[in-house]
């Protein structure tokens, strides 16, 4: 048997590097459950900061209607429940700003997580259909940290057995072959057989 049928071309490449327009392979997938995860994120997040800014104004509102303040000029006193309720707002637009940029983190990590599944999902389907095709070959390699890796080599593994089970009977079919060649058979005879054996050996190459 051949070398060939012992081993598959290995590529000699490392495996493809990752392009930012090639993040989003199923969008429909991935933004789909990143949106759920920075939906469900920014209405917890939403809820709790309501309180903490509930809480903050309801201290402003108390310190406005102390006794203490009383004992305060007007313009003191109105001074006091200015700064008040610009700490309420710089609360608030904490809470706001923070939330945006937990969402928009949460937006990104979800998008590049997915792309580590999604990428290599794409890439067997395409590697799947070639095999469909008839070429028992896998080009190229996933790229360092995807997930599946144990499908893929899996994948591989089988392709390997195909690749070594086809040049077993592309062997065998030479062996035929000759033998007929041998024994006097015409040419045209053998041509179907020898046509069969032709594709048989590209699906190889």
């Amino acid at each position: 048997m051949s070398a060939d049928a012992e081993t598959m071309p290995k590529e000699t490449a490392g495996p493809p590097k990752r392009r930012l327009r090639n993040f989003l392979l199923n969008p429909r997938f991935q933004l789909k459950y990143t949106g759920m995860v920075v939906g469900v994120t920014v209405i917890v997040a939403s809820a709790l900061g309501f309180q903490a800014y509930d809480y903050s104004r309801s201290m402003s509102e108390m310190l406005a209607a102390n006794d203490m303040m009383s004992a305060l000029d007007d313009a003191a006193a109105e001074l006091i429940i200015e700064e008040s309720a610009a700490k309420d707002l710089e609360v608030l637009l904490s809470i706001i700003g923070g939330i945006c940029v937990l969402a928009l983190a949460l937006g990104v990590t979800g998008i590049v997580v997915t792309h580590k599944l999604v990428g290599p999902t794409y890439k067997m389907k395409r590697l799947i259909g070639e095999i469909a095709d008839g070429r028992l070959r896998l080009s190229g390699r996933l790229r360092k940290g995807d997930e599946l890796l144990d499908l893929y080599i899996a994948l591989e593994r089988m392709v390997e057995s195909l690749r070594a089970t086809q040049q077993e009977e592309i062997d065998l079919l030479d062996v035929a072959i000759q033998k007929s060649r041998d024994a006097g058979t015409p040419e045209d005879a053998l041509q179907d057989i020898v046509e069969v054996r032709e594709r048989m050996a590209s699906t190889l190459e």
